[in-house]
């Protein structure tokens, strides 16, 4: 494709979404950024910004992250200024990456969210978050609740009685919380 020479201008998206999250979520961002920031450079790369947005939760398809990378990335530093710099080439800087991320985060809908939280719990598709699951959950993230704490959870929110919490019950109890 050929450029009529003219200089293509990069935006910096608008950071008022990032500026409006909680301080955990713009913690997250930003050490999902980090961590994905293999050079510590303070830059992404394309595929590090996959990587970050992955991280977040975020499956974007990759013509809608390209987008983002040919409205927003930025020349690398050691670019000659008098030339055009092909989108693969082009660089997220921490500001953008909090701009994209934030506006995607603000954009979720909690109860997706949750349903999501509840596969994580419910692995093999059961329909309900049993003692099993969260005894297993629990070791995974290193936090061994005592079997007591966990049969008293499952009792105390399985309003029904069939053995463990199904979706509605956890996104009622989710809900709630906030």
């Amino acid at each position: 494709m050929a450029t009529s020479g003219r200089a293509i201008q990069y935006t910096i998206p608008s950071r008022e979404d990032f500026n409006k999250l909680a301080d955990e979520q713009k913690t997250r961002i930003n050490e999902a950024f980090d961590l994905f920031d293999s050079n510590k450079d303070g830059l992404l790369s394309y595929e590090e910004f996959r990587f970050v947005l992955r991280a977040l939760g975020f499956e974007l398809p990759k013509p809608q992250t390209y987008e983002l990378l040919v409205r927003h990335g930025q020349k690398p530093a050691n670019w000659p200024h008098d030339q055009e710099c092909a989108p693969v080439y082009r660089l997220f800087s921490l500001a953008t990456a909090q701009a994209i991320a934030g506006s995607l985060v603000r954009a979720r809908d909690p109860r997706e969210e949750l349903r999501r939280a509840f596969r994580l719990f419910d692995t093999d598709g059961k329909g309900l978050i049993t003692q099993d699951d969260l005894r297993r959950v629990s070791k995974q993230v290193g936090n061994n609740i005592p079997d007591a704490d966990i049969v008293a959870m499952i009792e105390e929110f399985d309003a029904s009685g069939k053995g463990g919490v199904d979706e509605d019950e956890f996104l009622r109890l989710m809900m709630s919380k906030k």
